[in-house]
């Protein structure tokens, strides 16, 4: 994992306390026991002003297992369609790219910092594609061309000027970090639509923080702020007009920003140069704070799916235009009639309404996903397996990635969450990684919005048909259930494609340690006559064998099988991976499609970091206690005599040896989760036993320099651990 900084959650989240009249982000862990429930609990005394005791407190933790395999610069390929002899280049502020003309290279293209040059030795030789030798062909010429540019003084990369016909892909600084959309075919559906600005999305959640750099201004319709409760709502009055998320001070290092995250996935700023893309590109959003301190209740949320459908509600409000989707990233346990009467009302009304499961790991029913009249979407890892933390209820309607921050399996140094937009409670804006059915909702709740796009004729009841009956498969969902497709659908819809549009299923495979065979499905979606020119892994891979078949003889690329196995023999212990690219012909161009596979050799190598697990008031978050959890252990810790009272429970590392626990490049967890946390209750002669929670890898991925107030920081409260 890369030492950068965010909160993600590991653990699945307790129902200890919750009540239907209290639902709470539950469905991505975002803050159920906020800083309200904290305070309150501390009233009945907290840690540190008893006399010793025979209380006894005990457990384990989770700690990330993550086996990254960092992906190798992909070689140059001379086997793909290029220009004759040509490389372009990158060249550095400042340096002129006439000085590298001469006898070898004729400065073909130049101004600004991209450059095109034609080598003159490679032009003199005959191409693959007319009979040449690999070793007398040009594109291996022009390989080797580009190495020696790359090489010169001045030029930071280079490479063959390819001819390409590629899936739309945004130039948004982090979109590479985004492998939830390629799972979905995603960048596929953009070549046929990116959105429209006469669709509407609500976000009923925490609000948002409209100053974050990656929200569009024009792209928000007036919401509107439904908690009720000044003390809840923290901007100092009750109802009104205002959605902006002031902070539910909901975890132990401040506020969560639910639905600035929530909302970044469905509609942030895309193809704009920076920060991330969003599903839809053009949608409008419409904010209804529902979630403050403490979470919302049922009358809140159930007036905001009221005003979000343009339907008589208590704040006496309505919008000017209802919403078409309305995505909520929250829930409970349980079924509430209150709540469902206001789903039912809102569908009747004609939007369609999207939720998440819930991530209690049970087969439960939450309000509002179970509801008939919602659309109900659980999480998958990045191999379209279910994310542990996953609810898995027969109501659930359709799998959308929500990740797994306990893995990097694309090796990309980064933990396995979605990346979204984030603020803090200082005014810093960044992007950070998530997971949790909350973070899944939103990429289904996009796709709808693009179904509209696509089709403004289309019900709220034919766009839940259209993505219910174009869906890819999972990796053994329960309930035989099937993934968000969000090219089927938008096709499906109407759309229709130009081009070539290759998918393949699944997007990522991982043998683990000891499977040996894989298949992998490739097809080509849209127009044209695809024709696979080679399957070729990158950085190379010995220990893979890679096989191709037809499915019929003469047909082109359709639902065409790549066979994977890999062989250990003599391998070292540790974990291999390469990226597979299919590369197909079409015409005199090309187009491509990859997925990454991983293998581990042996037993993944094991933590080394010694955890710090304190007791920390609840109130003042002074540290009371203090226990070490080491790898040798399975990390247990246990508090031996300790003072009755109430505590809150943290642990994390210390590796920058700074004497906080918490800050950037940590692992930190709180009890029973990080974005739940409860205090616990020390009584004497009691014994607390068995106690476990994860910790997580705090990585936050920096707002762009001048962006905003803040816009490169994560200022997150620290615990100070004993000397």
């Amino acid at each position: 994992m890369r030492s950068a900084v965010v909160a993600w959650t590991t653990a699945p989240l307790h129902n200890a306390g919750m009540t239907a009249a209290a639902l709470s982000r539950r469905c991505h862990g975002a803050s159920l026991a906020a800083a309200t429930s904290l305070l309150a609990a501390a009233c009945g005394g907290s840690g540190g002003g008893g006399a010793p005791t025979t209380t006894v407190v005990n457990g384990s933790l989770r700690v990330p297992q993550t086996a990254a395999a960092a992906l190798a610069p992909i070689p140059h390929r001379p086997d793909l369609l290029m220009r004759p002899a040509e490389v372009v280049a990158w060249i550095e502020p400042g340096v002129d790219a006439v000085q590298f003309a001469g006898p070898d290279y004729e400065l073909v293209q130049s101004g600004g910092p991209v450059a095109v040059f034609r080598s003159i030795a490679a032009s003199q030789r005959g191409s693959l594609h007319a009979g040449a030798a690999l070793a007398d062909s040009c594109e291996l010429a022009t390989c080797h061309a580009a190495d020696a540019i790359a090489a010169l003084p001045g030029v930071r990369c280079a490479q063959p000027n390819y001819l390409l016909q590629a899936t739309r892909q945004p130039n948004d600084t982090h979109f590479g970090k985004q492998w939830h959309y390629p799972q979905i075919n995603l960048p596929q559906a953009w070549d046929l639509t990116t959105g429209s600005a006469n669709v509407v999305v609500a976000v009923l959640d925490t609000g948002i923080k409209a100053a974050h750099p990656d929200f569009d201004p024009a792209r928000v319709v007036p919401g509107f702020d439904m908690i009720s409760d000044p003390s809840v709502a923290r901007d100092g009055n009750g109802r009104d007009g205002n959605p902006e998320d002031v902070g539910d001070l909901a975890t132990p290092q401040g506020s969560s920003f639910h639905g600035t995250h929530v909302a970044g996935t469905i509609g942030a700023r895309s193809d704009n140069g920076s920060g991330i893309a969003g599903v839809d590109w053009a949608c409008k959003l419409m904010h209804v704070r529902v979630l403050g301190r403490g979470g919302g209740s049922i009358s809140d949320i159930a007036d905001g799916i009221l005003f979000a459908a343009r339907l008589t509600n208590g704040s006496g409000q309505l919008p000017t235009q209802r919403a078409d989707v309305v995505n909520m990233s929250l829930g409970g346990p349980g079924l509430s009639s209150v709540l469902q009467q206001a789903c039912d009302a809102a569908s009747a009304a004609g939007v369609l309404l999207v939720a998440a499961a819930g991530n209690d790991n049970t087969n439960q029913p939450s309000s509002p996903a179970a509801f008939a009249s919602v659309l109900s979407v659980g999480a998958v890892d990045l191999l379209g397996a279910r994310a542990p933390y996953s609810n898995f209820h027969s109501s659930i309607d359709l799998w959308a990635p929500g990740g797994d921050m306990t893995q990097d399996r694309n090796g990309d140094q980064f933990p396995d969450g979605v990346l979204s937009c984030m603020a803090d409670d200082q005014g810093g804006f960044f992007f950070s990684f998530e997971n949790g059915t909350s973070m899944a909702s939103p990429h289904v709740a996009g796709v709808a919005a693009l179904v509209k796009a696509a089709n403004p004729a289309l019900t709220a009841a034919q766009i839940r048909a259209v993505l219910l009956g174009n869906t890819k498969a999972g990796v053994s969902l329960p309930n035989g259930g099937r993934v968000v497709d969000a090219l089927a659908a938008v096709q499906a819809a109407g759309a229709t494609a130009g081009g070539p549009l290759l998918v393949a299923a699944p997007g990522a495979v991982d043998f683990g340690a000891t499977a040996t065979s894989a298949t992998v499905i490739c097809e080509n979606r849209g127009q044209g006559a695809a024709v696979t020119a080679s399957v070729t892994p990158a950085p190379a891979a010995p220990w893979l064998s890679v096989q191709t078949t037809e499915t019929a003889a003469g047909n082109g690329l359709t639902n065409d099988t790549v066979t994977l196995t890999v062989d250990r023999t003599g391998l070292p212990t540790g974990v291999y991976q390469t990226r597979v690219t299919l590369v197909a012909n079409v015409g005199a161009a090309s187009t491509q499609v990859a997925f990454d596979v991983r293998m581990q050799v042996g037993a993944s190598a094991g933590a080394t970091d010694e955890v710090f697990v304190l007791l920390v008031d609840p109130l003042t978050l002074e540290t009371y206690f203090q226990a070490s959890a080491l790898p040798g252990t399975g990390y247990l810790w246990n508090f031996g005599s300790i003072a009755a009272g109430q505590y809150l429970l943290v642990a994390g590392t210390d590796r920058d040896n700074d004497d906080e626990i918490g800050d950037d490049g940590e692992w930190f967890g709180a009890w029973p989760d990080l974005d739940a946390p409860a205090p616990i209750d020390a009584v004497a002669g009691s014994a607390l036993t068995g106690l476990q929670f994860g910790l997580q890898d705090l990585v936050v991925v920096p707002g762009s320099a001048g962006a905003g107030a803040g816009a490169g920081a994560s200022a997150r409260r620290t615990f100070r651990r004993l000397l």
